[in-house]
C-alpha cells in the first residue's frame, strides 16, 4: 500500500498518458505496486487485503495461554508456527494484543544465570524419611514436601544441594528455558532423597530437560497427593491435554476438582485423548480440541451431564466452568477425533 495522495496521483499522471516505469520512477515507489492501482484492483486509501491467518488458531493461543501462565510469547509463536501459521513473531505479537492475550505471567521475576556448582567429592547421604515426586511436580513443592516429612527447615534442604534447587525453588517458574541443571546436581538430589535418577527426571518436569514441553499448570489430584502424605494443594506441570486422573477418576480442572465416578464416559474420553496425543502429537490434539469446542456447543448430552455431575458433586456450584468444560469434553473428543482425521476444520501444518 502506499500513501493516498501517491496513488491520486499516479492515476492523474496516467491519464496524461505517462507509463509505469515513468510514474514509479517519479513517485518512487514500485512498478507492481503502481500497477494495482491503475488497473483498478485497489482504490487509493484502500489497504491491502490479506488473509486472516491468526484466526484458526486464537482458541488454541488463549487455552494454551490460560493454561500456562508462563509461557512467553516466543513459546506460543512456536507451538502454532509447527502447527501451520505463518504469521511473523511481529505480527503474532499484534494479534496477541488485538485479542487481549496476556502471555506472560505477571508476577515472574527475570531469571538470573546460576554457574554451575562444583561437583562435591561426597554426596550427602540419603535423609531418614524418602520422600516420592508426584507426576509433574514443581521443584519448590517436591523440596517443601521433603522438608516436611524430615521435621526441617526448607533452607537446611537447599543447603545441602546445590545452588540451582535454592534458585529454582525461589522462582515463579521452574520450567524457564535458561539454567537448566547439570548431571552432577541431579545426582545429589537423588543421593539425598534416596530416589532413582531416571525416577526424579521422569517425575520432575524441570530436570527433564530439551526444552520446554507443552503443558498446563495446575494441582495434583488431590488423592494422589494424599498418597504421597501432602494434605495441601501440589503444584504440577501436567501435559497440555491431560484433564484428568484416570486412577482416581477425578477431573483436574484449573480451578476445582471433580469426581467423576458418576460419568465414566468422561475417563473413558481420557483414555482416547491420550491415544489421539500418541499418534498425532500435543499441540495438533489441543487444537483439535479448542476447534472441536466451538463446533460442539449446546450439546444436549452435555447438559444432562452437567446435571449428573451437579448431583455427584453437591458441594459444587453446578455453574462453574469447570463443570461445563467436563460435562462438554466427551463430544468435544469425540468432534476432535474427526478432525485429526481429516474431516474436519483445522489448519494444515507445514509439509
Amino acid at each position: 500500500m502506499i500513501p493516498e495522495t501517491s496513488a491520486r496521483q499516479a492515476i492523474a499522471l496516467a491519464g496524461q498518458g505517462a507509463n509505469v516505469s515513468e510514474i514509479a520512477r517519479q513517485l518512487g515507489h514500485d512498478r507492481k505496486t503502481i500497477r494495482i492501482y491503475l488497473n483498478g484492483h485497489r482504490a487509493p486509501g484502500q489497504p491491502r487485503p490479506h488473509a486472516d491467518s491468526f484466526a484458526p488458531f486464537a482458541a488454541y493461543v488463549r487455552q494454551r495461554a490460560a493454561d500456562d501462565p508462563h509461557l512467553r510469547s516466543t513459546g506460543l509463536h512456536r507451538e502454532v508456527t509447527a502447527l501451520g501459521y505463518a504469521g511473523s513473531y511481529s505480527a503474532f505479537t499484534r494479534e496477541l494484543r488485538g485479542h487481549s492475550i496476556t502471555a506472560a505471567c505477571g508476577t515472574c521475576r527475570k531469571w538470573k544465570p546460576i554457574a554451575p556448582a562444583q561437583a562435591r567429592e561426597h554426596h550427602p547421604g540419603p535423609l531418614p524419611f524418602r520422600t516420592a515426586p508426584l507426576g509433574g511436580e514443581t521443584i519448590a513443592s517436591y523440596l517443601s514436601r521433603i522438608a516436611a516429612a524430615s521435621h526441617l527447615p526448607a533452607g537446611a534442604i537447599t543447603a545441602c544441594l546445590p545452588s540451582w534447587f535454592a534458585a529454582r525453588a525461589a522462582a515463579c517458574d521452574d520450567l524457564a528455558a535458561t539454567g537448566q541443571p547439570q548431571p552432577a546436581d541431579i545426582r545429589h538430589l537423588a543421593a539425598l532423597t534416596g530416589t532413582s535418577e531416571t525416577a526424579l527426571r521422569h517425575a520432575l518436569p524441570a530436570l527433564a530437560g530439551g526444552g520446554r514441553p507443552p503443558a498446563r499448570a495446575t494441582f495434583a489430584c488431590r488423592r494422589c497427593a494424599a498418597r504421597h502424605g501432602q494434605r495441601s494443594p501440589a503444584p504440577v506441570h501436567i501435559p497440555a491435554h491431560q484433564r484428568t486422573c484416570r486412577r482416581h477418576r477425578t477431573w483436574l480442572g484449573r480451578a476445582i476438582q471433580i469426581d467423576l465416578t458418576a460419568a465414566p464416559d468422561i475417563i473413558a474420553a481420557s483414555r482416547h485423548a491420550s491415544r489421539l496425543a500418541l499418534d498425532h502429537g500435543i499441540t495438533r490434539l489441543v487444537l483439535a480440541e479448542t476447534t472441536a469446542r466451538q463446533q460442539a456447543a449446546g450439546d444436549p448430552r452435555g447438559r444432562r451431564r452437567t446435571a449428573t455431575l451437579a448431583t455427584a458433586n453437591p458441594g459444587l456450584d453446578p455453574g462453574h466452568p469447570d463443570i461445563a468444560e467436563a460435562a462438554a469434553y466427551p463430544g468435544t473428543i469425540k468432534m476432535a477425533t474427526v478432525i485429526l482425521r481429516g474431516h474436519g476444520a483445522l489448519p494444515a501444518g507445514p509439509e
